[in-house]
């Protein structure tokens, strides 16, 4: 079940855009929210909700009393605050906020309880480490190289470059990076050991080799 998203926006027709988007794009149904108490409310009960509030309606308070709750916030304009999990800079890119709700719903929970298996190894997202079956070895990973083993683990259909670079950091189109050349090579040199390759490159989409979710 999709963890549920409220939209903490004042201005209707942003707010509307916005769950509109979200509807097309299969994220879920997004919920409309008054205030603060109302979020609150309506969080109650929940576990690992995503909030898209704007800066002129979020309150820092807020946070502290989503925490427990899993919630994940992320926040239209201003600055980083401590309880915001990202901040979006105006005008609005709906286009980058979808790839990013789309990772705070589909590969953040996961980062949290889930395990997968490909080839010889056991990734423990939670732990941030890869458990070799075979030799019970285990490598330690970064969040990042979590959070991109898990990105393809979940992914229905072997996912781009420009996929994964917007799914796991958030970067819209035709930015200049080598960040996921250089986490792929990290990766393949505590993973490949023995010259197997896990990580499989295929006309430009990225898959693990024999991948299953435990």
């Amino acid at each position: 079940m999709t963890n549920p998203i409220f939209l903490l926006i004042p201005d209707e027709d942003v707010r509307e855009a916005v769950a509109e988007q979200i509807a097309a794009a299969s994220l879920g149904p997004a919920q409309g929210v008054e205030d603060g108490n109302d979020l609150l409310k309506q969080c109650a009960g929940t576990d690992g909700a995503v909030i898209v509030a704007d800066e002129t309606a979020y309150d820092p308070k807020l946070a502290a009393a989503l925490v427990e709750s899993h919630a994940d916030i992320l926040l239209l304009g201003g600055e980083g605050a401590e309880g915001v999990a990202e901040t979006f800079a105006k005008p609005l890119r709906l286009g980058h906020l979808l790839a990013r709700l789309r990772y705070y719903l589909e590969t953040a929970p996961l980062l949290r309880q889930r395990s997968v298996t490909f080839g010889p190894w056991r990734l423990e997202p939670h732990n941030r480490r890869a458990v070799n079956a075979q030799s019970g070895d285990a490598v330690r990973l970064t969040e990042k190289e979590t959070a991109l083993l898990v990105f393809l683990s979940q992914s229905e259909t072997p996912p781009t470059r420009c996929d994964i670079l917007a799914g796991v950091w958030g970067y819209g189109e035709g930015i200049d990076t080598h960040t996921l050349e250089t986490h792929l090579y990290q990766l393949r040199r505590k993973l490949d050991a023995g010259g197997a390759d896990w990580l499989i490159n295929e006309n430009g989409a990225y898959r693990l080799a024999q991948a299953e979710a435990a």
